[in-house]
């Protein structure tokens, strides 16, 4: 009798792990990037216009101040770069740490050194409007000079030394050689320092009593109504956004190697009278700056009276106090939260940008560099407007913070993660598969090793982002978080309490990050540069 033949089973679609990593991440940017975004684009649309005394104000701030640090940096550049001074090295070392400073740190130093009480003028005149320039330019000169630097290494010292063998003066070589190379790294770095300037909203609440620019118009009118703020907060990115894309590189965009942009060895002694002038205005700002970081620290253990200043402990006692515990508890929490989330969103984004080609894929680094372009603060409101006053009160927002601070630091997480895993040898895992290995013991005894480096540093980063965040913060967060904590402590005149909360959110990010160095070890990281 002869068998019935069997109805063949159907055969299972294997499911794509980078295709499904892809949507998950997709779905997490559209929901905590694009979604933000597009309310303030839709508010903003329907909102009545920011006044243009404000609007000029911001222009006239962020393009004086851009153009003060650019002014300063690009002879700090050449100097380090280009003449052979006294210990340019050293001197280099103190403007790259320059970067990795809050920007907060120099405007609440310029405040504890006027006395604690404010800027002495600054009531919405001219002076508070003084006071933001002089803020921002010592914030963002490191920034300047490190950009310049890098523009400057692209230019090959020995093509200028040849010119100069041939003839030309060191100004005809400056005009036709290293500026006619160097031009597009040159307006790229200008750009990148006038967008930080205009997404800055840490030095105007510090500096600028009641003189208002855009961002800070932003955190005043969301304090009344979310919806009040929508439209100057279209037209902050509107002023940003175009530098953004302009120069190419702005803010999180530019990642280069732990070593940073080297500085070429130089044969040809420079003239002893611009080596001595050179080397003295380069250590002259080296220190201010160090001075001005320094000062901080100092101020929390300092106490001015009416015979000068004295030791004290008074500022350090104020933080034992819920007021300032329970801010500097959700700093804390949110370093942590933003440091897991940041590590997983970027290491999943990064698997599925490396080991997928899908029209997912290419949507999920669409979206991933849209934060590039969208000041902070844009992003807080957004995040207003979007999610409102979440339903479980601190708890619900934190998960929004978290989300923010994970979600506008992808460009630089994601460019870490796809460079560590780009040093992964994908055949390794392929190859323990196919001799039996399931993919999650694959995963587990050969992948995660060797991601291990780059996801310490990772999450380092993301751990000090969080704990040192404003602008992307500032809307949503009130007084929960330390460093909003700080800027409402400075603003009442409590400058050294002030101080005593920054210094405990810099050594909270301080270790993060030598902790993520630790964890990396010797691998080259890369980090960030602005």
């Amino acid at each position: 009798m002869a068998r019935l033949l069997a109805r063949p089973a159907p055969r299972s679609v294997p499911i794509d792990p980078a295709g499904a990593g892809a949507a998950a991440v997709l779905a997490m940017l559209a929901a905590f990037v694009g979604w933000p975004v597009g309310a303030v684009l839709v508010a903003g649309a329907a909102a009545a216009v920011p006044p243009l005394a404000v609007v000029l104000a911001t222009v006239a701030v962020a393009g004086v101040s851009a153009l003060l640090a650019l002014l300063g940096g690009a002879a700090l550049a050449y100097a380090v770069s280009r003449v052979n001074v006294p210990g340019r090295v050293l001197a280099w070392r103190v403007f790259r740490l320059g970067v990795l400073v809050p920007p907060f740190l120099a405007p609440l130093a310029l405040l504890v050194l006027a006395g604690g009480s404010g800027v002495p003028g600054s009531g919405g005149g001219p002076a508070g409007f003084v006071a933001i320039v002089i803020g921002q330019t010592l914030a963002f000169l490191p920034h300047a000079t490190a950009l310049l630097v890098r523009a400057l290494a692209d230019v090959p010292a020995d093509l200028e030394q040849a010119a100069e063998v041939l003839g030309a003066s060191r100004l005809t070589v400056l005009r036709r050689v290293t500026l006619g190379i160097a031009r597009s790294r040159l307006r790229a770095a200008a750009l990148v320092v006038l967008g930080l300037c205009l997404a800055d909203v840490a030095t105007p609440l510090l500096l600028g009593g009641d003189a208002l620019v855009l961002a800070t118009f932003v955190v005043a009118a969301a304090a009344v109504n979310a919806d009040n703020a929508a439209g100057a907060a279209l037209g902050l990115a509107a002023l940003a956004t175009p530098a953004a894309l302009l120069g190419a590189t702005w803010r999180h965009a530019t990642v280069t190697s732990w070593g940073w942009a080297s500085l070429p060895r130089l044969d040809r002694p420079a003239p002893a009278l611009l080596r001595a002038s050179l080397g003295i205005t380069v250590w002259g700002v080296a220190l201010a700056l160090a001075t001005l970081w320094v000062i901080v620290p100092l101020g929390s253990l300092l106490r001015a009276g009416d015979g000068g200043w004295r030791p004290s402990f008074e500022h350090w006692a104020a933080l034992s106090t819920p007021a300032a515990a329970g801010p500097l508890g959700g700093s804390v929490a949110l370093g942590l939260g933003a440091g897991l989330a940041g590590t997983t969103l970027a290491l999943s984004a990064a698997w599925s940008l490396e080991r997928g080609r899908s029209p997912l894929a290419r949507a999920v680094a669409w979206l991933a560099r849209v934060p590039v372009a969208v000041p902070g603060v844009v992003a807080s409101l957004g995040y207003l407007l979007t999610f409102g006053a979440p339903p479980l009160a601190l708890a619900g927002t934190l998960l929004v913070l978290v989300a923010a601070v994970a979600c506008w630091e992808l460009p630089v997480t994601l460019g870490l993660a796809r460079a560590g895993l780009a040093r992964t040898n994908p055949s390794a895992a392929e190859a323990a598969v196919s001799l039996g290995a399931s993919r999650g013991t694959a995963l587990r005894r050969i992948v995660v090793p060797a991601l291990r480096p780059v996801a310490g540093w990772i999450f380092g980063y993301s751990f000090a982002a969080g704990v040192l965040a404003v602008g992307t913060v500032i809307v949503l967060a009130g007084p929960r978080l330390g460093t909003t904590t700080l800027l409402a402590l400075a603003a009442s005149g409590a400058a050294g309490a002030a101080c005593a909360v920054a210094t405990v959110l810099l050594a909270l990010a301080g270790g993060a990050l030598l902790l993520g160095r630790a964890i990396a070890g010797r691998e080259r990281v890369p980090t960030l540069l602005v």
